[in-house]
Formats: structure tokens, sequence, C-alpha cells
């Protein structure tokens, strides 16, 4: 059985049709407890995290990724109660395994010096840049 939305309905009947499963469609005006349960979930992490920031006040896209970055930790590791108790709904969809290293070092918001360029040269030119770390380079 899937809960959700009364919205979605014209995109769920295709999903309930091909594997025979049961939907449960909520009222307008009313909120699924566990899909309201995940919001408050995401929210406190993303409070915590941003009062955690030496920063008064955060561009727009920080929030953004702020929110990405604590939406994608969450899908990390199993959840309690959730439907295993050994794999994590990132490895369930396929993705790869976490590396804890490249992916859970360096906590989001923190002051680094990223290289600039790969190549070795005799100049005095700086070589690293002053940065916020925001997520994981993607192509690692």
């Amino acid at each position: 059985m899937i809960h959700c939305d009364g919205e979605y309905k014209s995109i769920m009947n295709p999903v309930k049709d091909k594997l025979n499963i049961e939907m449960n469609f909520s009222n307008p005006g009313d909120h699924v407890p566990e899909a309201e349960r995940n919001i408050r979930t995401i929210k406190e992490r993303i409070r915590a995290t941003f009062h955690r920031l030496p920063y008064k006040a955060i561009p727009r896209i920080m929030v953004w990724y702020l929110v990405m970055d604590c939406t994608h930790k969450i899908n990390m590791f199993p959840a309690k109660g959730g439907i295993s108790q050994y794999y994590s709904p990132r490895i369930i969809l396929g993705q790869r395994a976490l590396d804890y290293k490249k992916e859970c070092a360096i906590p989001f918001g923190t002051y680094v010096q990223a290289q600039t360029s790969p190549k070795q040269t005799n100049s005095n030119a700086p070589h690293t840049l002053d940065a916020i770390y925001l997520r994981p380079a993607q192509n690692i």
C-alpha cells in the first residue's frame, strides 16, 4: 500500500495498475503522517546544521546546498523501521556504497582551500583558492 497526496492521483494510477499496488490517497487538507514526520526530520537537521555554521547569514545557493546535503545524508543510512535494517535507501535504489573518507569527512560549510591548478609550476602564484565546502565532487 502506498499513502500519498491526492494531487498525484493522475501520475500514480499507472504505477498502481502496473505493479498491482493498493493506493491510499489523502483527502484535500489532510496529511500523510509518515511524510509529515520525514519533513519534520529534514527541517530539524537543516536547522541544526544552519545554527552550527559560523556565519550570520548565508546566500540562497548555500541554503539550497544545505537542504540537498541534509536530505542526501538521511538516505546514506538504514532507516529505523525501514524496509531493510542493513541497507540504506541509497543502496536499495542502486547507487554506490558510502565512502566515508570522501563523503563524510568534511562537514558542510567548512572553510577549505581548494587546489586551483593540477599542473605543478615553479611560480610564486597561489595554488589554492579559499572556499566554503558545500558537497563532494560528483566525479569522485
